[in-house]
């Protein structure tokens, strides 16, 4: 589950999503995204420029110090999403930013209700739509 927290345009007209992305146990992780699938050269630089000013605000008004984050950038070759994105991790500590890239590589693990066979018991137990009350339509007869 991801929630937007805003969206920027880029001078290219390009526009990009800052987003929260809920990962368990994990505090402090933000994700900035083009929203066009194959960007230029400097769509890139941009997205790249704007997470830099974007990542050094959110540590300021996180942790009170500027320098409180990481960036971890996904080239085409190395994303899953066709989209380019940064990953903007705010950690006070080179400990806290090993946490937060070690459950990064765990996500898949960690969001285990998106799991497969997770998805149909969790469906199996919800309440479906209720049936009406034996008045029928013009339709149904």
């Amino acid at each position: 589950m991801t929630s937007s927290i805003a969206r920027f345009g880029l001078p290219s007209g390009a526009s990009c999503e800052l987003s929260a992305p809920k990962l368990p146990l994990v505090r402090g992780y933000y994700a900035l995204s083009l929203v066009e699938a194959s960007p230029g050269e400097a769509d890139l630089v941009a997205l790249w420029t704007l997470a830099h000013r974007l990542a050094r605000d959110l540590a300021s008004r996180t942790h009170g110090d500027p320098e409180c984050f990481s960036l971890l950038f996904n080239a085409a070759r190395t994303r899953r999403k066709p989209w380019a994105h940064v990953h903007i991790i705010l950690a006070r500590s080179p400990a806290q930013k090993r946490w937060v890239l070690l459950c990064l590589s765990l996500k898949r693990f960690l969001r285990w209700r998106r799991w497969p066979g997770v998805r149909s018991l969790a469906s199996e137990g919800q309440p479906t739509a209720p049936r009406p009350l034996g008045i029928a339509t013009a339709r149904q007869r």
